[in-house]
């Protein structure tokens, strides 16, 4: 395996990456958020709410062994905090950025109650509220942005996500998004724009826990969810289920652990499948396809020795090979890492990214390019 740092700042916690490959480039979008949030996890009140954080973006020529400084730049930065960004390239040449926007407020400080509290750390003294995920757009391969629209939908209200919006045939979007906590358990939605992706609607639920009706802590938070599109209407759902909120002796201010269930649809996301779970303990996931009816799933593993990890379906995403568990990274300091994508450079070459803990307290962007 390969080992590279695509992008470290002292001071700075980065996390949340995700790429993809573009022509002869590959593009890497993550989070980066202030001391404060450094700070914090050393502190061991960990938070993914800052409100001094922006989107970034940085490219590599080389097929990832190395990233190209000159071309880093900062994407959106704006009076809310940001989390979770995702890069889409349709068809027709336009590559959509989403990312979730949070309005986060000191507390003694509101001019309002909220409609929906997010999250109230009182340590920190900060209320936490979603705005929504919002899309930018860029018609020039990620050199330039515009802002595109807000993913909204009445119906659910406010959304975050954190993967990236797929394309079916006919040039619709579908969106993972999910609500819920912590007032109830999470719950896994796709929704569905006929008009890449100006306007949102028809929301179905992936996975949901009637347990939890009135508590996060009541069931299953299935939130994170990667999407698959198989042709024909067919589609796969991996899907973060979080139950409970320690790890090791550690509690977990923010997220949760628990293991990746597989939902599928046979009419476009119409409807879908009761999530089954798929034993691969992840937080969270992301599938991709080998051919052949084969898959990689790969996830960020949340118990010592932290790290990220993949796995590999032989049979069309029904069992995983988890005797044969691939370990990507291990050993990071805490709990706070993960949260990779993988894609393929070459038929049995992938590269892996996701973020990663120093000794300092820093988050920052690595990758691995490994051999299948």
């Amino acid at each position: 395996m390969t080992d590279v740092v695509v992008y470290k700042e002292d001071g700075r916690y980065c996390s949340f990456p995700h790429i993809i490959k573009i022509n002869n480039k590959l593009i890497a979008v993550f989070r980066r958020a202030s001391n404060f949030s450094v700070q914090a996890a050393l502190k061991g009140t960990h938070t993914h709410h800052d409100p001094d954080s922006e989107i970034c973006l940085i490219e590599s020529h080389d097929s990832g062994l190395s990233w190209d400084e000159k071309t880093f730049q900062v994407v959106y930065k704006s009076e809310y905090g940001v989390n979770d960004p995702s890069l889409t390239l349709l068809r027709d040449g336009t590559l959509l950025l989403r990312f979730v926007a949070l309005k986060i407020t000191k507390s003694l400080e509101l001019d309002h109650f909220p409609k929906k509290i997010f999250s109230h750390r009182a340590e920190h003294g900060l209320v936490s509220e979603v705005v929504n995920n919002l899309l930018l757009s860029s018609v020039d391969n990620g050199t330039t942005w515009n802002y595109h629209s807000e993913i909204k939908c009445d119906h659910i209200g406010p959304s975050c996500s954190r993967d990236p919006l797929i394309e079916l045939e006919d040039g619709s979007l579908i969106a993972p998004v999910y609500t819920g906590a912590p007032q109830r358990s999470d719950i896994s939605w796709s929704l569905r724009s006929f008009d890449k992706g100006l306007t949102w609607g028809e929301p179905s639920i992936i996975g949901i826990d009637e347990n939890g009706k009135f508590s996060e802590r009541h069931g299953i938070n299935y939130n994170e969810t990667s999407l698959l599109s198989m042709g024909n209407g067919e589609l796969l759902a991996l899907v973060r289920g979080d139950e409970t909120f320690h790890t090791t002796d550690e509690f977990m201010p923010v997220g949760g652990m628990g293991k990746l269930h597989l939902s599928r649809s046979y009419n476009g996301g119409m409807n879908w499948s009761n999530p089954v779970d798929t034993k691969i303990f992840g937080q969270p996931g992301h599938i991709i396809s080998l051919g052949n009816h084969k898959f990689l799933c790969t996830y960020g593993y949340r118990k010592s020795p932290f790290g990220v990890r993949a796995v590999i379906s032989h049979d069309n995403a029904i069992s995983w090979d988890l005797e044969n568990e691939i370990i990507i990274a291990e050993g990071f300091k805490s709990w706070d890492c993960g949260y990779p994508f993988s894609i393929m450079l070459s038929q049995d070459r992938v590269l892996t990214i996701f973020y990663a803990n120093d000794q300092k307290g820093n988050r920052y962007i690595a990758s691995k390019i490994w051999n299948l």
